[in-house]
């Protein structure tokens, strides 16, 4: 089960993920970068300390959330991905945003 954590500050948006990708959690992520893209004007932090696994479709929502906040000119930054998952982000052209 996925888990999606939003948090806010004056400044920065906090994206926890936690666990693995399922149907309800993408869904859930998917309206938070939704509200992301349309509504606020911040940074983003996504917190991957706590994932287990992303499928393709989570990763597919991080690539659209990541091409918006460049195109938007606000930052984007991945922490605290195990190995593992960091691996796949590599691949998928996201490496820029890991920390």
């Amino acid at each position: 089960m996925m888990n999606v954590i939003f948090s806010e500050t004056d400044n920065l948006v906090t994206i926890a993920i936690e666990g693995e990708a399922d149907p309800a959690g993408i869904r859930r992520f998917s309206e938070i970068v939704e509200n992301i893209n349309n509504n606020i004007e911040k940074d983003v932090e996504i917190d991957l300390s706590e994932a287990v696994y992303l499928d393709s479709s989570s990763i597919g929502v991080l690539i659209k959330l990541h091409k918006s906040q460049k195109q938007r000119n606000f930052g984007f930054v991945i922490t605290k991905a195990s190995d593992r998952v960091m691996s796949l982000l590599k691949l998928c052209s996201l490496s820029d945003a890991l920390r």
